[in-house]
């Protein structure tokens, strides 16, 4: 980009940020000068009502020296005349006589009995809200406390000023953005579309989605793209030779794990008498059958992010599919000692892959068995929502810190507080893929025992 159209850009925001300062500045300037004047004129005010009612008080000769309460209703009849709303309380802060009802309701009996006390140590002392200021002063005759005068002030003449003066520099700073706004458009326009380029490269290649960005504009803008371009291509091929190994390896693994499998099993046939060997033999077919189910896991994401794993849409009865899946996995739930309690709603379809959905209950609820102590209870509910099925899987096991349940759909994380309990931490991510493949949501909550519940969205039909 050119130094003139940086310039330009520069002299336009700076030119905003003189006329805010400005108008800030102008604006703090008479808001001060505001609070100084009602300061002043309550000042006068005040000395004109302690002048007033200590000449009432001598002349009557109160009892006591303290003021009666007819002198001060005679005195804040003539007060009132001059100073408006005004109002007399004794040294013990209680009312004798008023000449404002309404206005003095602005402010708590609270904050009136804040404001009396700090004037009843000596000095004046006000409060405002709501465009209104309550002073307060004590009224003062031989160095004592004679009573304490509140003089309440509609300030809205210094607050339409000041009204005023914002709706200038607003009406002038809304005509400097619209014209600031077109030049700008058009430098920004120039300026930015190469960046906003590779923005939406750079979010196509966290997509995985490799496509080559054109780049126009200054020879710097153009090499960043074709540099750019050329980090995607090599990242593109890295994560294809990377998904190959994976699938090679998983793939070449398969067979081998096979055979430990058959082997072990006919070793085991054969050692009837060797207690020992058939222990080491069972755990042996235990590892290679655990390592084979992480084999066909690793090969299922392999062929997701390959984009090989094609689902098959239907008409699913999904109230009939979670109704037999928890009815399959009772036996399995009775060998944990686990009571498998099934809430469902009946007559919820959705469009989805019949297979796949199975798969993502069985994962549930083996993980609720597996993370459950015996004699616990395993809870599978099945409800309509808002044109959504929802399908939530509670357990009372030892649940999942909150810090981990977005981490848990990671591939190969395991929280700390289940890595005891044997899995490969694959689970959920392929569960979440099946959700996602099929517009739904996904996640984990603590359940009413104090476990996991897992709360999945599908959209009915």
């Amino acid at each position: 980009m050119k130094l003139k159209n940086k310039l330009i850009l520069l002299y336009a925001v700076a030119a905003l940020a003189a006329v805010l300062c400005v108008g800030a500045a102008v604006l703090a300037g008479i808001e001060r000068l505001s609070i100084r004047a009602i300061e002043r004129q309550l000042l006068d005010q005040s000395s004109l009502a302690e002048i007033y009612i200590v000449q009432m008080h001598l002349l009557r000769d109160d009892r006591e020296g303290l003021l009666s309460a007819e002198t001060a209703r005679d005195a804040i009849g003539k007060l009132s005349l001059v100073l408006g709303h005004v109002r007399l309380y004794d040294t013990r802060l209680e009312l004798l006589a008023a000449a404002s009802t309404d206005l003095a309701k602005n402010i708590t009996e609270d904050e009136r009995l804040r404001l009396l006390s700090a004037a009843q140590k000596g000095d004046y002392a006000y409060l405002a809200r709501n465009n209104i200021v309550h002073f307060a002063s004590p009224v003062m005759q031989d160095d004592r406390i004679l009573c304490i005068v509140e003089i309440i002030y509609p300030a809205s003449f210094f607050r339409s000023l000041i009204s005023d003066v914002v709706m200038v520099f607003a009406i002038g700073a809304v005509l400097l953005i619209v014209i600031m706004t077109g030049l700008s458009i058009v430098i920004a326009g120039k300026v930015t579309r190469p960046i906003r380029d590779l923005a939406e490269a750079a979010e196509r290649y966290a997509n995985r989605e490799f496509r080559p960005v054109v780049i126009k504009g200054s020879d710097e803008l153009v090499r960043l793209g074709e540099s750019f371009n050329a980090m995607g291509a090599q990242l593109q091929e890295y994560i294809q030779r990377q998904k190959q190994f994976v699938s090679n390896v998983s793939h070449e693994l398969r067979t081998p794990l096979t055979a430990i499998i058959g082997y072990s099993e006919i070793l085991w046939d054969e050692m009837k008498e060797r207690s020992d060997l058939r222990k080491a033999i069972s755990h042996l077919n235990c590892e290679a059958k655990r390592l084979a189910g992480l084999v066909d896991e690793v090969l299922t994401l392999s062929r997701m992010d390959s984009g090989k794993e094609t689902l098959a849409f239907s008409r699913v009865d999904l109230s009939g599919l979670v109704a037999e899946t928890a009815e399959s996995m009772r036996l399995r739930a009775e060998k944990y000692g686990i009571v498998l309690k099934t809430f469902i709603e009946t007559g919820l379809t959705i469009w989805g892959d019949r297979e796949k959905l199975i798969q993502v209950m069985v994962n549930l609820l083996d993980n609720a068995f597996k993370y459950s102590p015996a004699h616990s209870s395993v809870s599978v509910r099945l409800e309509r929502e808002d044109g959504h099925a929802r399908i939530t899987v509670a357990d009372e096991g030892i649940g999942i810190p909150e810090a981990d349940r977005e981490k848990v759909f990671e591939r190969f994380y395991r929280a700390d507080n289940v890595r005891h309990v044997p899995g490969t931490g694959l689970g959920l991510s392929i569960v979440k893929y099946i959700i996602d493949a099929h517009q739904g949501t996904i996640r984990l909550d603590r359940s009413s025992g104090g476990g996991t519940a897992v709360e999945i969205k599908l959209p009915l039909i």
